[in-house]
């Protein structure tokens, strides 16, 4: 039996392929009992591949470049391989990399650190507290009460050449919607319609989303519904009613607030903050990640949108 076993684990590919099955089954019920957006599908499952490979695939006998380098690769096939047959798009891909690599690399400097102290004839029972305690990480967000806050806002500020008469004409005229973004904001995609007639109180403006998840193919069609809630000469703010675009897979954005002060004859500040819903964990990742987005997002919308 042992030598079966040891057979087997000389068959690279076969590995391979059942780990990509493992993973993509195991992703597949996380979707079904909506654990996808906990920490059990963004450091749990990149924890247990990690540590499938550690333990299944023979580690090489060249230098710990080398080994790691040989993780990193195998690891990639894995991902993309469980990508393609749960149809994920290169936007989940790019998010989920950072995370995904970083929870290999500190696993593989764990086994690397054991390997050595067992060369040495040290102890190695501590070894097991930072993979525990990753383990327990990994359970964040499957409950209410192992989620840390959601609720957030992110407020961006510029003073602007142009009084608040000029603002709200150009809140009412067509948008230009192809003009450069940041990089992080490129990757996601922009509405190619826009259904908004005026600014008054009580309106509601559509915003249309198309996503191609594999770059031409694998189309994904959605919507956002944004209402004007309240409109003033120095204040504006919306809500979003309803919002089935793809946008919607990674954050649950509840509205934004315009407020317009007035410098002098030619001037305004503007202050644009966006009110979110963080759905994703982990905190320590996503948090952050998605902040510096509603922020970049804030300044596109006001030197591009809101400024005439």
């Amino acid at each position: 039996m042992t030598k079966n076993f040891e057979r087997f684990r000389e068959n690279r590919t076969l590995l391979i392929i059942l780990i990509i099955g493992v993973c993509s089954l195991s992703i597949r019920l996380m979707m079904e009992y909506d654990f996808d957006e906990s920490a059990l599908l963004y450091v749990g499952i990149p924890f247990a591949i990690a540590v499938a490979l550690t333990f299944l695939i023979r580690p090489a006998t060249e230098n710990w470049k080398s080994t790691y380098l040989r993780l990193t690769i195998t690891s990639l096939i894995v991902m993309l391989g469980s990508s393609i047959i749960l149809f994920e798009g290169f936007v989940c891909v790019v998010m989920f990399m950072p995370i995904y690599f970083s929870v290999i690399l500190l696993v593989f400097i764990i086994d690397a650190i054991r390997r050595y102290r067992i060369s040495k004839n040290q102890s190695t029972h501590y070894m097991h507290i930072l993979p525990a305690l990753i383990l327990i990480s990994a359970f964040e967000g499957v409950a209410p009460s192992l989620s840390f806050e959601r609720e957030h806002a992110v407020e961006e500020s510029k003073i602007v050449a142009a009084s608040i008469a000029e603002i709200h004409q150009q809140l009412q005229k067509p948008i230009d919607l192809n003009k450069p973004r940041h990089w992080l904001l490129s990757l996601f995609p922009m509405p190619y319609q826009i259904d908004a007639q005026s600014l008054e109180q009580g309106d509601i403006h559509t915003i249309y989303y198309r996503y191609h998840r594999w770059f031409v193919t694998n189309t994904h069609e959605g919507a956002m519904q944004l209402q004007l809630t309240q409109v003033t000469d120095n204040y504006i703010r919306t809500r979003i009613i309803e919002n089935d675009s793809y946008i919607a897979n990674y954050l649950n954005l509840h509205g934004t607030e315009i407020f317009l002060e007035p410098i002098s004859a030619s001037q305004t500040k503007v202050t644009l903050r966006i009110h979110y819903q963080r759905t994703l964990d982990p905190a320590w990742y996503f948090g952050p990640v998605q902040e510096f987005a509603i922020a970049r997002s804030s300044e596109f919308l006001i030197e591009e949108i809101i400024t005439p």
